[in-house]
């Protein structure tokens, strides 16, 4: 920019200020120039992608520190669970319903033993009994369930027998990496973020192609890349890759083989034998065979053979033929989050009587569906259209239906039609258009506490030719912690009037317990009382723990917090509990009472969970846990017990200079390895080369400098050994001098 002689200082900084839409501090005696937010400059992008290239390579290439390591506990019988569940009406004991399950620990397996009322009070209620052992890293026979459970194969049923299979109960969620790629300009940079993470980064070639193997886990995969272009230019952009929960890794070749009793009069006995198998990251291949053997009908066989796969990140196809059964295949275009398109094909088989894998009658169904987003960063609006054609002995039924999503600030609406066409054999036709609108408010602070923490949601249907034909709305609201209420009214076109309702729910974490009261609508007032739950055996305080939620097939952990004085690792009576200590178990906590007793419920079992303490909760800084973590993996149906003693820490003092120039040396990574135990620390001196690190656990630790630091400053340094040993008053050890030569 040319500035005129006759232009003023003042008036040549504003027209530089409105050019570059940028705050300047001009300082024309010293002639500088300051930029006050430069965060939208070219230079400063660069500077952030460096920033956090860095970042990613520390985290990438950080030492994983597990401390100790606690396997399954495979007893011969230990803990005792106890779901249930009841509902009792206010019209007759008739119209009640329960279920209750036992679970206990049996040779390190799950052995469930249950009850459940069955429709009518003459009816005696249906008892099931069940094991189920995991053998994580067995590769031949992971997962063994005997009685009354669930079939293998892709089309799952309850049978009472076995099921076999070396697939793992937990699969990893990280399949394998996919290349996403694409092509921009010359000279541009191209960055990759998952959930806001930066996961790649990665700079055209001379064609302007870039590609990321990004890591793909199971379910959708979005990823949002951010292009810089050579002259400031910025793009946003995304992609996704969908991994169905059938893909396997390349290589992997799994089985599963199921016979038993079927649990329904539909057929007699069933099994089924299912081989898969990862041809590649894209494609896996199904093979297998179910088998029904039937009273008084002919049994039915049904070979199987599938391809699912992607031909590109987003083209995804899927191809079954199940004899005497069904051939299917579809097709998903998914380019990004904002769009995808899906069409599906079915072709039933012919002459089967009495089928159990299909609708019986049905000959053709295709399913057309599409959704668009036109605003990506607007997620709750977006258009969705579906199409729906049976064919089928008695007719055929087309159903077509085009709906939106709009979201405005905290309320978010619902419109759609839906057209219905239906001709049966020998009979006529029926048409007929049906036209929604469903809302749902989320709660507002800005009206008020009463009012700012209620929610509603409506539903209106009509009919064409025959007006509304539904109505409802619910209004609800929190009364306190775990507390809710809601109340509403519903309405049907031909009913005798409007009915009324309403809802107290208690969602606490020993019990669930939900209210229902409705009346009007040509029908007495009838009331319902639903109690769901558990009850959990803990043998270290012997007492009974409960829990809103299912128990079985659960697991957790229990102990005790204390000061290890003597270093045994053992609690012993002279030694002192620790209270109001968070003891972190997976992905739930708890806090360890006036004895220093804790207990987290809730925990998957057979997989490695790992327990560690907050620090920041001792009540001594020097305190520093035993173990930095521990990973332990829970038993089903019981506690797992585990004691976390506190060790009484100390302080290192030190400085890291050169001996040469007589000076200490600021900014430096030191490392600090704890010997036993493999933990980390990282410490960074202090602008005059000192050092201080507190709370370090007694033990043998070796004190070296960053390798990257010493490649920097072009130097070597000898690593330096010492002890902590343990004191109830702590330890201090300084006068550590790190030298740089």
């Amino acid at each position: 920019m040319r500035s005129s002689p006759r232009m003023t200082r003042s008036t040549a900084t504003k027209v530089w200020r409105r050019s570059s839409s940028l705050e300047w501090d001009v300082s024309w005696p010293d002639l500088q120039v300051s930029v006050i937010q430069p965060a939208s400059l070219p230079v400063a992008r660069r500077i952030r992608r460096e920033a956090l290239l860095q970042a990613q390579l520390r985290h990438s290439s950080a030492a994983e520190y597990t401390g100790l390591r606690l396997g399954l506990e495979r007893s011969r019988l230990n803990g005792l669970v106890l779901d249930y569940s009841v509902l009792t009406p206010t019209n007759g004991i008739e119209g009640s319903a329960y279920a209750t399950t036992f679970g206990l620990d049996l040779f390190g397996g799950s052995l469930a033993l249950g009850l459940q009322s069955q429709n009518g009070a003459g009816k005696a209620p249906r008892t099931e009994a069940s094991w189920t052992g995991i053998w994580r890293d067995n590769p031949w026979l992971s997962q063994v369930q005997l009685g009354d459970g669930i079939s293998t194969g892709p089309r799952a049923r309850t049978v009472r027998g076995f099921a076999l299979s070396n697939s793992p109960y937990v699969r990893p969620s990280v399949l394998g990496n996919i290349p996403f790629s694409g092509q921009l300009g010359s000279g541009w940079t191209v960055e990759a973020y998952r959930g806001g993470r930066l996961i790649g980064f990665d700079s055209v070639n001379p064609l302007g192609q870039y590609s990321f193997d990004v890591p793909i886990e199971y379910g959708e995969n979005p990823v949002d890349f951010i292009a810089y272009g050579p002259f400031g230019e910025v793009r946003e952009f995304n992609q996704t890759y969908r991994l169905r929960n059938e893909g396997l890794p390349a290589g992997r070749l799994e089985y599963g083989v199921s016979a038993g009793e079927c649990r329904t009069p539909r057929c007699r006995a069933s099994g089924n034998v299912d081989l898969r198998y990862g041809l590649s990251t894209r494609w896996t291949a199904r093979a297998g065979v179910d088998q029904f053997w039937r009273r008084g009908q002919g049994d039915l066989s049904h070979p199987y053979v599938g391809l699912l796969g992607t031909l590109t990140n987003s083209i995804a196809v899927e191809g079954e033929a199940v004899g005497n059964a069904v051939l299917r295949g579809a097709v998903r275009f998914e380019p990004s989050v904002d769009l995808q398109l899906q069409a599906e094909a079915h072709r039933f088989a012919r002459g089967v009587q009495n089928p159990i894998l299909t609708p019986d009658g049905r000959l053709n169904q295709l399913t057309l569906s599409a959704m668009f987003r036109p605003v990506s960063r607007l997620g709750g609006t977006y258009i969705d259209a579906s199409l729906d054609r049976v064919h089928a002995t008695s007719g055929d039924i087309t159903s077509s239906r085009l709906g939106a999503s709009l979201q405005v600030a905290n309320v978010r609406l619902l419109p759609s039609v839906r057209v219905e066409h239906q001709t049966t054999i020998g009979g006529p036709a029926f048409d007929q258009t049906y036209f929604s609108l469903n809302s749902f408010v989320l709660s507002q602070p800005g009206l008020g506490p009463f009012l700012g923490a209620m929610t509603a949601r409506t539903s209106l249907d009509i009919a064409r030719g025959m007006g509304p034909i539904s109505a409802s709305v619910f209004v609800g609201r929190p009364i306190t912690r775990g507390l809710r209420a809601e109340t509403g009214a519903t309405w049907y076109k031909g009913g005798r009037g409007t009915s009324f309702s309403l809802l107290v729910a208690a969602e606490l974490p020993s019990v669930r317990s939900y209210t229902t009261v409705s009346a009007g609508g040509g029908t007495p007032a009838m009331g319902t009382q639903y109690v769901t739950g558990s009850a959990i055996y803990n043998p270290a305080s012997s007492s009974v723990d409960f829990s809103g939620s299912p128990s079985l097939a659960r697991g957790g952990v229990t102990g005790r917090v204390f000061l290890d004085a003597n270093g045994n690792g053992k609690f012993d009576r002279d030694e002192q509990p620790l209270p109001g200590v968070r003891v972190v178990v997976g992905p739930t906590f708890a806090f360890s009472d006036s004895s220093g007793d804790y207990h987290v419920w809730d925990v998957l079992p057979y997989e490695p969970t790992a327990v560690t303490v907050d620090s920041a909760t001792l009540a001594s800084p020097l305190w520093a846990p035993a173990f930095a973590a521990i990973m332990v993996e829970p038993s089903p149906n019981r506690y797992r017990r585990l004691d976390i003693p506190v060790l009484p820490g100390g302080v290192i003092e030190g400085q890291v200079v050169w001996p040469t120039r007589g000076r200490g040396t600021g900014g430096v990574s030191l490392v600090l390895s704890h010997k036993k135990s493999g933990e980390r620390r990282i410490v960074t001196t202090f602008g005059d080369g000192s050092f201080y690190a507190i709370g370090v656990r007694p033990g043998e630790w070796e004190l070296v400098v960053d390798p990257k630091c010493l490649e920097l400053l072009q130097a070597t340094a000898t690593p330096l050994r010492f002890t902590i040993t343990p004191s109830a008053d702590g330890t201090t050890v300084e006068g550590l001098k790190v030298e740089l030569r």
